[in-house]
């Protein structure tokens, strides 16, 4: 169990978290080649906790990903795959087909069985910032796919995503498979807040800074914590509302939120995908080096693995053609 703040967070932080981090000297040591303004984003980054790359994802490879989570609910029962559904965890096997369609149905961890989920973590834009953000290739940590809008209290990654080796080597990147509706309970982020002086470390019980099985406090209260920190802070949050083929990286500690849905009938259909750097990679989700030419998608120097425990018979028609 992660418990102490300046030794967990603090003392192993990626370069440009370091006091006194100087983006432009930084840079004029490094040979870096990007087709965005890697600069720009960076200090951008630096003071806002967050980058958006428009128009980054191909509209064909978000086409070919949501007909392959249609092809999951009219073949449910062909494989076993992880779900969220009413707030429980469980598998497509278990449950009626038509549930699927239910509001609030959440898949994860598609970049395990699908390609196009992998290669829409890895797009171009979010493989090759993270690579300088962390000085090494980014590695996927888990991901959600959402049809609706979560409508989750305001959260920071980091307590719950938690297994890279170093804490605050952690990012977050969130693609709209669709054009994003005000209406539809998008998207909301705190600029600025990314930083420890304004977010702090929420103590969940016996000065841990990760939320575990025995955690004295809940998310709950951890969302009433982070508003008066934001608050006093004077942050206003920003809604994301971005269009088809727009991407949002955010940083591991910054705070962000569902906003409520004011239309029930309109989708919020979304990807949102955890990374560590590919050194930071759990230990325990590592695979034989020798299986990764059919269990890994490498793309854009970035890396996607199945798990240990991924059954392949479960991988779907991208993976295996």
């Amino acid at each position: 169990m992660k418990t102490l703040p300046t030794n967990q967070w603090t003392q192993e932080l990626p370069w440009i978290d370091r006091p006194g981090a100087n983006v432009r000297a930084y840079l004029s040591n490094k040979k870096t080649a990007a087709p965005f303004d890697v600069e720009q984003k960076l200090l951008f980054w630096q003071e806002n906790g967050f980058v958006v790359f428009e128009n980054a994802v191909e509209k064909s490879l978000l086409d070919q990903f949501e007909e392959e989570i249609e092809y999951i609910r009219t073949h449910s029962h062909d494989r076993n795959i992880s779900i969220e559904l009413q707030g429980k965890q469980t598998y497509t096997r278990a449950v009626a087909p038509d549930k699927l369609n239910d509001p609030g149905v959440k898949f994860n961890h598609l970049h395990t069985v699908s390609k196009y989920a992998a290669q829409l973590s890895l797009v171009p834009a979010v493989s090759q910032f993270l690579q300088i953000v962390f000085e090494a290739p980014a590695a996927v940590t888990q991901s959600l796919t959402f049809w609706r809008g979560s409508q989750q209290p305001i959260h920071i990654d980091y307590p719950f995503v938690c297994r890279q080796k170093r804490l605050a080597y952690i990012a977050a990147s969130w693609i709209p498979l669709e054009d994003i509706s005000p209406e539809a309970g998008p998207l909301e982020y705190y600029p600025g807040a990314h930083k420890i002086a304004i977010s702090g470390f929420f103590n969940w019980g016996n000065g841990d800074i990760i939320k575990g099985a025995d955690s004295m406090q809940n998310s709950m209260e951890f969302a009433k914590y982070l508003e008066e920190r934001v608050k006093a802070a004077g942050i206003v949050p920003v809604v994301f509302c971005p269009r088809k083929g727009d991407v949002l990286i955010w940083h591991g500690n910054m705070p962000h939120a569902g906003t409520a849905i004011k239309n029930p009938e309109l989708t919020r259909k979304s990807y949102v995908t955890h990374y560590t750097s590919l050194a930071d990679y759990p230990d325990s989700w590592k695979i034989p080096s020798e299986q990764w030419d059919h269990r890994s998608i490498h793309c854009n120097g970035g890396y996607a693995f199945q798990y240990p425990w991924t059954d392949e018979k479960d991988a779907l028609p991208s993976w295996t053609t």
